[in-house]
């Protein structure tokens, strides 16, 4: 019985190595290649799909980074531009327009109350004006010019960031 029992660890050892060591120092596409009728086995037919996979996936990230590559471009060259944006605040009214030379790229309705009949609706956007369905209390239109030497601007809010309420903490070391 003890003899039976170890023939047969022999053996099932031997198998298992010859299994893991199939394709002996062969890649698995060599092995596959060498004989024909290896093209049906599901080893190569696993490396098939797995070479399909990987081949598509590469396509697909080559595709990805040359759209990533092209917007970098187009950022790039737009940060490279000069342009400058002010943002003009209008009180009662039914539009928001920007100043010749300006193009219109924000406008939206900043306060508003249920007196004065509540949020307004967007009617209308163009380049230069947006219009409202009724008089909004305040709205404010961001405006923007391209080039080294602006229009001169009118109505204009300053943009810069309000100081902190508090102070700020102190640095312990």
């Amino acid at each position: 019985m003890r003899i039976a029992s170890i023939i047969a660890a022999v053996a099932l050892a031997t198998l298992a190595t010859a299994c893991a060591n199939r394709t002996g120092d062969m890649t698995i596409s060599q092995y596959c290649a060498q004989d024909a009728s290896r093209g049906n086995t599901d080893i190569c037919k696993q490396h098939r799909d797995t070479e399909e996979v990987r081949t598509s996936l590469g396509q697909r990230i080559a595709e990805v980074f040359g759209v990533a590559n092209r917007a970098q471009s187009t950022a790039d060259q737009a940060m490279a531009r000069e342009v400058v944006c002010v943002t003009r605040t209008l009180n009662r009214t039914r539009a928001g327009s920007c100043d010749p030379g300006y193009t219109l790229t924000g406008c939206t309705q900043t306060r508003y109350t249920r007196r004065a009949g509540g949020m307004a609706i967007l009617r209308s956007v163009s380049d230069s004006e947006c219009r409202y369905n009724g008089q909004v209390l305040e709205v404010q239109v961001r405006c923007c010019a391209m080039g080294p030497n602006p229009p001169p601007a009118t109505m204009v809010n300053d943009t810069a960031p309000p100081a902190p309420q508090s102070p700020q903490p102190t640095p312990v070391s």
